[in-house]
């Protein structure tokens, strides 16, 4: 009897190790992706495509490839979209007579954000390139919390267009509310909102979406279109870099027509049509 205790000490032991053996275990890719959504959360949006980047380079099932594909071309879009406005706020600053003190700071700040504006949207054009063949006319359920986003112009954003040089303090908390509201409309079109963030914030608000292939490459495209418009001579004046633009897209917008030509919808039909007639015009004074 006296070696009970030592026998049940063993076999509490042992029944522990098997508990644990029956545990589910998270794979890498799915803890990335868990990540990432804290990262969301958290509006640490470059720690997210961090985790989004892992999380694609490890997964082993289609479905959270899939999600993580999907969330990282809405990341990058978004930031290359909030890149841009900030780069086009230090552009209208540099020109008021309150910046003429500051003008040299301006045009480097304007040059950053537009340098940043550029990779990101590139980055973001060959993510859905990448993404062409898998896509199907299957419904894709991502799991994200929806940003925190605001109405009108950000304060500082106003102060940056009269001419008023802030703080990096003020002037990052601008760029994450930037990115935040950025995020925002991109979730919301892929979700089949429009941009309409406070309808999109409603489909969001059990923590997922469905997210229709269809829509997805539309709406995607419709953004890439817009952020382009930084390469226009109006603008930045890069040809190169807007024919490559309109080029992708245009080849985004012939993988939607082949799932619209399987699963019709008239409204996307006609959006995509109107975009590639308006990619072809571009194309066409570009000389291409």
């Amino acid at each position: 009897m006296r070696h009970r205790p030592l026998f049940l000490l063993v076999l509490a032991i042992s029944l522990l190790l098997v508990a644990c053996s029956n545990t589910p275990t998270t794979s890498p890719s799915e803890q990335h992706l868990a990540d990432a959504r804290n990262n969301f959360k958290s509006s640490d949006f470059s720690a997210a495509l961090r985790n989004l980047d892992a999380a694609i380079k490890t997964a082993n099932d289609p479905q959270t490839l899939e999600q993580a594909s999907i969330l990282r071309v809405a990341l990058l879009t978004a930031m290359a979209d909030a890149d841009w406005q900030l780069a086009e706020a230090y552009h209208q600053g540099g020109r008021q007579p309150a910046a003429q003190s500051n003008i040299a700071s301006f045009s480097k700040q304007r040059s950053d954000y537009n340098n940043t504006a550029r990779n990101r949207l590139m980055d973001a054009m060959q993510a859905l390139m990448d993404q062409r063949g898998k896509l199907n006319n299957d419904p894709v359920v991502i799991l994200v919390i929806f940003p925190g986003f605001t109405g009108g112009t950000d304060p500082t954003i106003a102060k940056i267009k009269n001419g008023v040089w802030v703080g990096d303090s003020e002037r990052l908390t601008a760029e994450i509310q930037a990115e935040r509201n950025a995020l925002g409309r991109v979730l919301s079109a892929i979700a089949g909102a429009g941009d309409d963030s406070s309808k999109g914030q409603q489909i969001y608000v059990s923590g997922k979406a469905e997210i229709d292939p269809r829509v997805y490459l539309v709406a995607v495209s419709g953004r890439f279109l817009d952020i382009g418009g930084m390469f226009e001579p109006r603008a930045l004046n890069e040809p190169d870099h807007l024919r490559t633009v309109n080029t992708v897209v245009k080849g985004d917008l012939d993988v939607a027509e082949k799932l619209l030509a399987s699963k019709p919808d008239k409204d996307l039909e006609a959006r995509a049509k109107k975009m590639e007639t308006d990619c072809d015009k571009t194309l066409k004074k570009l000389g291409t």
